[in-house]
Order: structure tokens, then C-alpha cells, then sequence
């Protein structure tokens, strides 16, 4: 009883997404073993084959002999309930279905995986990665591959869906089957595609702008956990918050006012950042500066207030537009894909993204005084 009640405890930590260190999760000293891929039925067989192909290769390489799949299939369909991530498995249950094929443990993967079509052509791709390895002694040795499309593990970009699924999928299986204490030698990185914009006199004739959600007002509650600079000569406001279309994120416009004495009067500088904030993790993910407190160059034609900001591609990709420039962020990778310079300053404007064909449109409209009114559009290219 008190070895199946640990064994139990192990299962319901890895099932809550329990993230141990290596050596915590030391490989089994197995000699011959079994790969069996779990996927929902939605998903389709080849993301299960690649997989599979990845980990009996990590396998291999690190002196494992791999049952073979048709032995494997066998195996699958015999013991259902192996299917069942949580299913409590017994030494005697194990070597009744086992011994049939000499085996001395079994890796279960479970997968699942997700693919958008990004922005200019692409697509992005997640994958999750959950294996679970049982030996003769029923001792289950478990981890998770940590969630790919946050800040710092973006999702894999492709030409296409298959290429962009099959990178990520060998990222997660590289990533649990490293913390269960396989050597990876070649591990798989990121496949990631740089954008930026590019002028076009206008977009194309069939173009149709995505939906966007309703603003938040500045004194929304989700807005508090927002970092914004505050001190005796400093100050934020916050002039832009736009949810992603998930409603998951919002990305805000802060417009910063400093004050020092000079000569002994005081005098302003002014810069502006945007803040990604996330509401289910209910904190700020990324701070982009898209005007450092500073005097203004002499090629910036106008101020450095937030005018309006936009999620691109799910959350994936952020804009904001300054009163003297245009930025386009990628906030999983943190780094800046354009930033464009205007020949004039503008007073109001509000952010577009729409799609042509099979071209992605960055666009803004504007209004003012001495401005006028218009519409510029910039396409959205790979590099």
C-alpha cells in the first residue's frame, strides 16, 4: 500500500504540471523498452509518429534497444489501460503484459498540439509533451514539457502547418525527455521567422480589417497590476489598453513625464512604454519601450504619447503607434521585428489589422488639426 500510494502522489504531481529537476528523474536502467504515443483523436497520426520517431531516437542514442512499432501496436491495444494518464499501474499488471515482449520498462507520450496561421504566410505551432516511464517495479518517473507561446519559449514558426507542428513537437519531447534524465546531443530549437513592415500606397482591394475587442478604460481593475514608474518627479499614464482577441492579454500604452530641476527651474522630458499584461497569470509579462525619457532627436517629428496599441496574430505580435513612430514587437521573443519613423507628427490615430488575399495589412487612420485626416498602410513581409 505504501508503495502504490507514492506511486499514486507522483502521478497526481505530474498530472498538475509538477516540474522536477533532472536529477530527480533519473533515466530507468532499462535495457529494452516500449514507446507508445497518446494523442486526442482530433489530432492527426502523423503528430503521434513524429514522436514517436523522436524519442526512440533519443533512445537509441542513448544505448536503449526500442521495441518495434508493430510490437509495439500489439502492446498498445492490449493493455487499454495504458491510455489513461492517471491509471495506477502494479509490478504483477506490468510483467503480465510486459514479459511478452521482454521489456524492462515503457515510455508513454502523451501529445497534444496546437497550430494558428500567423501573420505574412506563417504559421505558429505549440506542442506539449507529457511521458511518463513504468518499469517492472511499477515506479512511474514522470515530467511535462514546460507550455511553449510565452515569453522566452515562443512557439516554432513554419512555411507551413507540418513544418511548423513537426519543430515544435521535437522541441517538447527534446525538453521531458532531457528531465527525465535522457542526454539530448542535438537538441531541437526554435524555428522562428523575423516580420517587419513594408509602405505600400494602399491595401489591397479586398482587404477586410480583423475584429477588435472594446478598449479597457484606464481605471479598470485588471489595470492595477500594471508596472507603472511613479516617484516624487516621476509619473505614468496610462493612455492605451487593448485585450488580445483571446481576451487573455492586454497590451497598455504608458505615457512617462519626468521633472528636474535645471538652473534651478524645472523642466519635463517625456518617453512612453507599452506593458503586455497577463490576466490569467494576473501580472506584467513584457515592458517594451517605444520612447525612452529623453529629449526628442531632431528626426522625430512629433511626441512620444501611446496613441493607440494592438495585438497582431492572437497575442503573438503587438504595435503601438507614437505620436512620431510605428513599432511592430514580437512579445514571445521580446525583440523588436519594425520600427518606423514618420516624416510628420500625428495627433490621433487608430491601429488596423486586415488581411488581402494572402497579404497581412498593418494599417492606422488619422485625425487632427494640423495633420488633417488619412490612412497609411504598411504590409506585413518575412524576412
Amino acid at each position: 500500500m505504501k508503495r502504490a500510494g507514492v506511486a499514486l502522489l507522483l502521478t497526481l504531481a505530474t498530472m498538475l504540471g509538477a516540474w522536477r529537476p533532472a536529477s530527480a528523474l533519473a533515466a530507468a536502467p532499462a535495457r529494452k523498452v516500449a514507446v507508445l504515443v497518446y494523442a486526442p483523436t482530433t489530432l492527426p497520426t502523423a503528430h503521434a509518429r513524429i514522436a514517436q520517431t523522436r524519442l526512440e531516437q533519443l533512445l537509441g542514442d542513448n544505448g536503449l534497444t526500442v521495441l518495434d512499432r508493430e510490437q509495439a501496436e500489439k502492446l498498445k491495444k492490449g493493455w487499454g489501460r495504458l491510455q489513461d494518464p492517471g491509471a495506477l499501474i502494479t509490478a504483477e499488471e506490468f510483467v503480465a503484459n510486459a514479459s511478452k515482449y521482454a521489456l524492462d520498462g515503457i515510455y508513454r507520450v502523451y501529445l497534444d498540439t496546437g497550430v494558428t496561421r500567423g501573420v505574412a504566410g506563417l504559421y505558429s505551432a505549440t506542442a506539449l509533451s507529457d511521458i511518463r516511464y513504468v518499469g517492472e517495479d511499477a515506479q512511474v518517473r514522470a515530467a511535462a514539457s514546460p507550455p511553449m507561446g510565452v515569453k522566452g519559449l515562443p512557439p516554432s514558426d513554419g512555411l507551413t502547418e507540418g513544418a511548423a507542428v513537426s519543430n515544435a513537437i521535437q522541441r517538447a519531447v527534446d525538453a521531458t525527455a532531457q528531465s527525465l534524465g535522457l542526454q539530448v546531443q542535438d537538441y531541437t530549437n526554435p524555428r522562428l521567422f523575423s516580420v517587419r513592415l513594408q509602405p505600400v500606397p494602399t491595401a489591397s482591394p479586398d482587404y477586410r480589417a480583423e475584429p477588435r475587442p472594446e478598449p479597457l478604460m484606464p481605471s479598470h481593475p485588471a489595470l492595477k497590476r500594471v508596472k507603472l514608474a511613479d516617484g516624487d518627479w516621476l509619473s505614468e499614464e496610462i493612455t492605451c489598453a487593448q485585450p488580445s482577441s483571446d481576451g487573455k492579454m492586454v497590451a497598455v500604452g504608458g505615457y512617462i513625464r519626468k521633472t528636474q530641476l535645471l538652473g534651478g527651474r524645472p523642466q519635463r522630458s517625456y518617453g512612453s512604454t507599452v506593458h503586455v499584461l497577463d490576466l490569467g497569470a494576473d501580472k506584467e509579462v513584457a515592458t517594451f519601450v517605444s520612447a525612452p525619457v529623453t529629449d526628442r532627436t531632431r528626426e522625430e517629428q512629433g511626441g512620444s504619447k501611446v496613441l493607440d496599441c494592438l495585438f497582431l496574430s492572437g497575442w503573438r505580435y503587438v504595435a503601438a503607434i507614437t505620436n512620431s513612430k510605428l513599432f511592430l514587437w514580437d512579445t514571445e521573443r521580446g525583440a523588436v521585428m519594425s520600427e518606423i519613423t514618420f516624416d510628420r507628427a500625428y495627433e490621433r490615430a487608430r491601429l488596423e489589422h486586415g488581411r488581402g488575399g494572402d497579404q497581412d495589412y498593418l494599417s492606422f487612420s488619422f485625425q487632427g488639426l494640423t495633420t488633417g485626416s488619412g490612412r497609411v498602410s504598411y504590409r506585413i513581409t518575412r524576412e
